[in-house]
């Protein structure tokens, strides 16, 4: 089994070499790390990083590709699939760590469930260094594997959202190519949700990857996501788009069009954990707030009664008194609790 590490990179230089340390750390060594540079104002430096960590450690298997215009993150994860060469990709954000132990966790459950497609895993958020960390995202208790069919495409659906850490089959994934919801910023669940129709899914419950807190966006540089986006932050149109774009993608999984039973079960688990899309938003207005709840059921949260208590309580304690609530649940439970 050959693994390829795919690393979609725009700007954030100053974190590439604490990523590569992270990957050279491991037990076990990737075939190939592959960077796709989606035409940053830090593209200089990030090539300079790259060439510089070569220099250091000729025997790491880096490669830098250099997009001849600027992408957008959805085309540039298809980008990254369609110029490796691994059986499997394993995605790393540009500014996260690989946690010790991942490649031979993830390759271990490869060799036990060939039949896998998509993996997925819990995660930690860290705040300027990795021992301090903020929050644990654990889906699961316990490792879990999924066989393919409607129960798998639900569960990793809306907990793909997260980049770093997630593995895909190489040349399955390059058959579902297609643009059709760039600018959403959500090609991963396209992938995953197609993906496990027909192949199983593996989630680990233990965290694989370690993502840094507070670190501000960067889209909305590309076409496909200028007017939508805004670099620096998320306002609540863009949060919109972005729900709407999930909800695009989980419509076109149903083959039975009349009843769409993935769709609606997809649609009330985003409901049951609406949180992380209006976290940014809680300062807003009443008025603008109350606009924005309403354009969100417009696109399909009407009558959804956790997204009500969400959209509720979120308000009444704003993201410092919530993201409290949230955590200390997670720590008792040891794991996100079952909604919906």
């Amino acid at each position: 089994m050959k693994l390829s590490i795919c690393i979609p990179a725009y700007n954030r230089a100053e974190f590439l070499h604490p990523l590569l340390d992270s990957i050279r750390a491991q037990s076990t060594q990737p075939e190939e790390i592959l960077i796709c540079e989606d035409k940053s104002p830090q593209r200089e430096l990030i090539i300079n990083k790259v060439n510089e960590y070569k220099t250091q450690h000729p025997e790491f298997p880096i490669k830098i590709h250099l997009n001849d215009k600027n992408l957008g993150y959805d085309a540039n994860f298809r980008q990254l699939l369609e110029l490796s060469s691994g059986d499997y990709c394993l995605f790393m954000g540009n500014d996260d760590l690989l946690l010790q132990g991942a490649i031979d966790r993830i390759s271990a459950c490869i060799e036990d469930y060939p039949d896998i497609a998509v993996i997925s895993r819990a995660y930690g958020w860290f705040l300027d260094t990795p021992d301090n960390v903020r929050d644990t995202v654990r889906h699961l208790g316990a490792d879990q594997h999924f066989p393919p069919g409607p129960e798998a495409i639900q569960f990793f659906f809306r907990r793909m959202g997260v980049l770093s850490g997630l593995v895909f089959k190489r040349l399955e994934s390059l058959k579902l190519a297609t643009d059709k919801y760039d600018g959403h910023l959500y090609y991963q669940m396209h992938l995953a949700g197609n993906l496990l129709k027909t192949h199983s899914g593996y989630y680990i419950s233990e965290p694989q990857t370690a993502s840094r807190d507070e670190i501000q966006p960067d889209f909305g540089n590309a076409e496909n996501e200028q007017g939508t986006f805004r670099p620096g932050s998320f306002n609540y149109q863009s949060r919109i788009y972005m729900v709407e774009g999930l909800l695009r993608i989980a419509d076109g999984l149903d083959d039975d069009r009349t009843n769409r039973p993935i769709y609606h079960a997809i649609r009330n688990d985003i409901g049951s954990y609406f949180y992380p899309y209006i976290r940014d938003q809680l300062n807003l207005p009443l008025t603008t707030y109350i606009r924005m709840v309403k354009e969100f059921q417009n696109i399909g949260m009407n009558n959804h009664k956790l997204f009500l208590t969400h959209i509720v309580l979120g308000y009444l304690f704003k993201k410092r008194g919530y993201d409290f609530v949230i955590k200390s649940i997670r720590r008792i439970l040891g794991r996100s609790p079952r909604l919906g």
